[in-house]
């Protein structure tokens, strides 16, 4: 008896003559254009899937029931501090809480429950028949998640939007991608702050050797950053920290062109590489005003680490991609992570450029060249072998959670509880300042004045919304006096971060300047426990 039953169809076949020749019919009519999709996959075409508008396409069906996900009720108060963390706490029910303190999302994120039932699922789909899975089923589906997460970053323009994305593992291999295809295109000069990710500059060193040019920020320009006050600009285009950011860097080129060896012309098409949200000191750069600057000044392109934006920050690619933004002076690539603050299991990522010229010669190489690498711009970033992709096939259980809770609230709610937990924070280790005269730490005063007193590393306003560095207590901290009689190390730094980690707390400890600060990490689950037991053990270090 033949059994068999034909996927995407109603046809189901059994011993029945007829239902055979309707079979053999449907199997003649699906081959006879061959291949649709990259290599030999038994898939659509995933270009096409894309290109499709919404009233056309039609979202794969899952081959597998699905769990109930539990969307947490959560108060639109998002001023009060806190208030939605405990309804939160069941959407990351894996986080062992009884056991640690943790304040370092930031690191390597923490997957929503409903990321890893999904995730789950695909994977035991994958090992009840390995070669449907891959043939069948992943490639539509890896499509399908590609078009969520346009979806969920793009207010405007999402018909192109779709053609400017490709799915990727993680930021790390698609800035390999980006700056060895500068490398390899045209072999000029590739710029990136000293503040910025460490892999990256590493790639900058190995890919542009002798044309990696870093700019030096930390030690002459970042104190310039503790007196900005805030203003009504999106931190994006922050007028006053900018123009910090383009002083440093025209030093940088002034040194390069002074010399007489290289000339302002010979700059253009170099490539200036930013982090949207910087991971050491979890500054938030004004991406768009340095990027118009690089462009209009010196003809440059613009690359963008944004591993700590997805969700973090209101990410629009349709105001951000220069190809899409008013006055085409918005950024040429843009790579975020979805493992970090978006909350996906591992493994899925983004890279987004709208410009078709720079997906055909900077982007034209992946990291790992496949079967896609001659079939479209998602096609050559899809497949680079044979690897668990659960992470990605996520994705849309991952953007309809987060619609459906707020993603705006969400955003206010770590603000919030943030600032909440530095108030904390500074009330014990640093109760003579910003106490109004009372017990307590005043949030104004903190908001305003934090660096300039030395708390924060930069002004509040600059850090990101929920990320930021707070100096630990003056006894541990060190000290960056004109004779540096206190200045403490990366070694000094790790001693203490080692002993959070003895006492139950994760959170990674900064050696910035030579003062020691504790970067906080704050998603909607953490709680005002959190940060008082933190506070609590750094005042009795061992």
């Amino acid at each position: 008896m033949i059994r068999c039953k034909l996927l995407h169809s109603t046809l189901q076949c059994g011993a029945g003559l007829a239902r055979r020749i309707d079979a053999v019919r449907l199997i003649q009519s699906s081959s006879a254009d061959g291949y649709q999709s990259i290599g030999s996959f038994h898939s659509d075409n995933v270009e096409e899937l894309l290109r499709l508008s919404d009233d056309e396409y039609v979202a794969p069906e899952l081959p597998f029931e699905t769990e109930s996900i539990q969307i947490p009720t959560i108060s639109t108060k998002t001023s009060v501090p806190f208030i939605n963390s405990g309804n939160f706490l069941n959407s990351y029910s894996h986080l062992d809480r009884g056991r640690w303190a943790f304040l370092n999302h930031g690191a390597f994120g923490l997957a929503l429950d409903a990321g890893l039932s999904r995730a789950h699922s695909w994977r035991m789909c994958l090992e009840s028949q390995p070669l449907r899975y891959f043939d069948r089923y992943l490639l539509n589906h890896l499509a399908h998640s590609a078009r969520c997460l346009v979806d969920f970053v793009a207010t405007e323009k999402r018909d192109k939007m779709r053609e400017s994305i490709a799915l990727i593992s993680n930021v790390t291999g698609g800035m390999n991608a980006v700056i060895g295809g500068h490398a390899r295109c045209n072999r000029k000069k590739v710029f990136y702050f000293d503040i910025g990710y460490g892999s990256n500059k590493k790639m900058c060193q190995t890919y542009g050797r002798e044309n990696a040019i870093e700019i030096p920020f930390e030690e002459e320009f970042l104190p310039s950053l503790q007196t900005i006050q805030s203003c009504r600009e999106d931190n994006d285009f922050h007028p006053q920290a900018a123009e910090v950011f383009r002083s440093a860097f025209d030093a940088s080129i002034n040194n390069l062109t002074g010399g007489g060896k290289h000339s302002k012309s010979s700059l253009v098409d170099s490539l200036l590489i930013l982090d949207h949200i910087t991971s050491n000191t979890a500054i938030h750069i004004p991406i768009l005003s340095l990027a118009k600057y690089a462009k209009e000044e010196y003809g440059m392109k613009v690359a963008v680490d944004g591993a700590h934006s997805l969700l973090s920050l209101p990410l629009d690619m349709s105001k951000i991609l220069s190809d899409y933004s008013d006055e085409k002076d918005g950024v040429d690539i843009y790579l975020t992570n979805c493992h970090k603050w978006f909350s996906s299991p591992r493994g899925a990522a983004a890279l987004f450029c709208s410009n078709t010229h720079i997906q055909e010669t900077i982007l034209r190489q992946p990291a790992v060249v496949s079967h896609g690498i001659n079939d479209g711009f998602l096609s050559r970033f899809l497949w680079d072998g044979c690897r668990d992709y659960a992470g990605q096939l996520s994705l849309p259980a991952i953007t309809e959670f987060w619609d459906s809770v707020s993603s705006g609230n969400v955003r206010k709610d770590m603000k919030h509880n943030l600032r909440e937990g530095i108030r904390i924070l500074i009330r014990h280790w640093h109760p003579g300042v910003c106490n109004g005269g009372g017990d307590g730490a005043d949030m104004s005063c903190i908001e305003q004045h934090s660096a300039e007193a030395g708390l924060t590393l930069v002004p509040l306003h600059l850090h990101a919304p929920m990320m930021a560095l707070v100096r630990l207590p003056d006894r541990i901290s060190g000290s960056t006096d004109a004779n540096g009689n206190d200045k403490k190390t990366s070694t000094d730094a790790k001693r203490i971060q080692d002993y959070f980690y003895s006492c139950g707390i994760e959170v990674p400890v900064k050696c910035v300047r030579g003062v020691l600060y504790c970067r906080l990490s704050c998603h909607v689950y953490n709680t005002a426990e959190d940060f008082e037991t933190l506070a609590r053990v750094a005042l009795n270090p061992s």
